[in-house]
């Protein structure tokens, strides 16, 4: 598969996309490559991610699904969390779907925004809600998956790499600034490079919303570390 750089629809791709996810599409925050894959291969199919916003002012809501049940939940400061979430679209609006929630289990839904991945047109409809109503809305993805995530598709490059968030596809560029040709001076996949583009973060740690509030854990990468080696040198 020929990859034919657009930096401009890649790096816009990617950064809505790290905007559904929790944190971003970093090690600290996913499994890769399986959490990466689930979220950018429903990310380019029809209405794979549907982005359950819940306002401040809402006391209930209804959710209605593809199969015609309807879900009720609680979006008050101390209402719904996101395991009653997956509970409730389970035994009703999802029922018989396989579907995936990309948030804390304990995260409440109150005044956030929860991403919900679910098959290709299985929508996901607010009929009803008291206060500010929710909305539900598709996430959009401009061009191909190849185009922002070419290690995803075809052979040899369906190997998903955690780097892939961090970085863009771009032609080699060589001496004083020009672009790196063929033989026949013409350009092909074969001159095209993945560029870092993003500060890779290296630290164990995860961030969680509780009603609007974040609190960030973490840990420490280096307990096994020899420390203060210099001291045993002298």
């Amino acid at each position: 598969m020929a990859i034919t750089p657009n930096t401009a629809t890649e790096s816009a791709n990617k950064s809505a996309l790290r905007g559904v996810t929790r944190g971003g599409s970093t090690p600290t925050t996913v499994n890769p490559p399986v959490d990466v894959a689930i979220m950018v291969n429903s990310a380019v199919t029809t209405s794979g991610i549907l982005e359950l916003a819940v306002g401040t002012g809402t006391t209930t809501f209804t959710i209605s699904g593809a199969n015609g049940v309807t879900t009720t939940l609680t979006g008050t400061a101390t209402g719904s969390k996101v395991s009653d979430l997956v509970a409730a679209l389970q035994a009703s609006a999802l029922s018989g779907y396989t579907f995936y929630v990309n948030a804390g289990p304990a995260n409440y839904l109150y005044n956030t925004t929860t991403s919900i991945i679910v098959p290709s047109g299985v929508g996901l409809t607010v009929v009803s809600g008291t206060g500010a109503v929710p909305t539900i809305t598709a996430f959009a993805f401009s061009g191909t998956e190849g185009t922002t995530y070419p290690n995803y598709v075809g052979t040899p490059y369906a190997t998903p790499n955690w780097v892939d968030d961090s970085t863009v596809h771009a032609y080699q560029v060589g001496f004083n600034g020009a672009l790196v040709v063929n033989n026949n001076g013409t350009l092909s996949g074969a001159n095209v490079v993945q560029q870092q583009v993003r500060q890779i973060q290296t630290q164990v740690s995860e961030t969680q919303q509780y009603n609007g509030y974040f609190a960030t854990y973490s840990g420490n990468l280096y307990q096994t570390q020899q420390k203060k080696t210099y001291r045993q040198q002298s």
